[in-house]
């Protein structure tokens, strides 16, 4: 491995002028710039503003219609099996469900489609 940089103990082994840049090894396609995991996936910049807020919309609604159709399954299994219909009142149950992702929903869409360009 000749790539890997070990730190000089003897003080007079490097001058100063030596010592004031920082040595990066330049390899991969950037250059010496290599990107994180999540740099891989979501991206870095503009991009990963946009990535995080697309990001944000569907898993919010990937929740709120996974607990919605829990709910109906819920409800459907008192109104056939236990013929009890009144034992969950769906209407409030789903109500309750989208109140947590709605307020969640609106903020992201209004950073997505809202003006970015405040000055001028």
């Amino acid at each position: 491995m000749e790539d890997n940089i070990q730190p000089s103990l003897n003080p007079g082994a490097l001058s100063l002028k030596d010592e004031s840049k920082p040595h990066v090894p330049s390899s991969g396609p950037l250059g010496g710039y290599q990107p994180g995991t999540i740099a891989d996936e979501i991206g870095t910049g503009e991009h990963a503003k946009d990535s995080f807020i697309w990001m944000t919309l569907k898993y919010c609604f990937y929740l709120g219609a996974i607990l919605s159709a829990g709910m109906m399954i819920a409800y459907f299994h008192y109104v056939f099996d236990k013929d009890d219909p009144d034992k969950i009142d769906i209407i409030a149950a789903l109500k309750d469900v989208w109140s947590i992702f709605t307020p969640i929903l609106t903020l992201a869409l209004g950073y997505a489609f809202g003006k970015r360009d405040r000055g001028g």
